[in-house]
């Protein structure tokens, strides 16, 4: 039997705050199918004849618990394709990710609360420079380092 193939559009956000003089990114810490810690953007899907922009904004508020009225979308950076096996569905489909991915500063005051229903378990704030050595997926040190006069 043919193994089946998925095509998903998502939206997302590097969300950073400025913190004195420092420049820090957030990252929420989620469990993955293996049960091993990742970092990982926060992120989601394009519902019915919503814009990249707005589902980035929708799903980084849902998933951080953030007030979307403290994002702001600084600009548009790329978009990202990943494929991936999905072997925590019975039927271990591939798929394809085609991901919009902003640039959101973070302007409020609260902290986040990930969604515990999601299995995000976390989040931690990274300086740019820290990010370089910690696992996350997908790597966007480069979209940082590419974009770190914007913010």
């Amino acid at each position: 039997m043919p193994q089946t193939e998925l095509h998903e559009k998502s939206a997302g956000g590097i969300v950073y705050r400025k913190k004195w003089s420092y420049i820090e990114i957030l990252m929420l810490a989620w469990k993955n199918a293996r049960d091993d810690l990742e970092y990982v953007l926060p992120k989601g899907h394009i519902e019915n004849d919503e814009s990249a922009m707005e589902t980035a904004l929708r799903e980084i508020s849902e998933e951080t618990g953030l007030l979307e009225s403290d994002l702001q979308v600084i600009k548009f950076m790329n978009t990202i394709n990943y494929t991936f096996t999905a072997t925590y569905l019975e039927w271990a489909p591939v798929i394809h990710k085609e991901v919009s991915l902003f640039l959101v500063k973070y302007t409020g005051k609260t902290e986040p609360r990930p969604r515990k229903e999601e299995r995000f378990i976390g989040y931690k704030w990274f300086t740019p420079e820290s990010l370089k050595d910690t696992w996350m997926k997908p790597d966007v040190t480069w979209f940082i380092e590419k974009n770190i006069h914007f913010m």
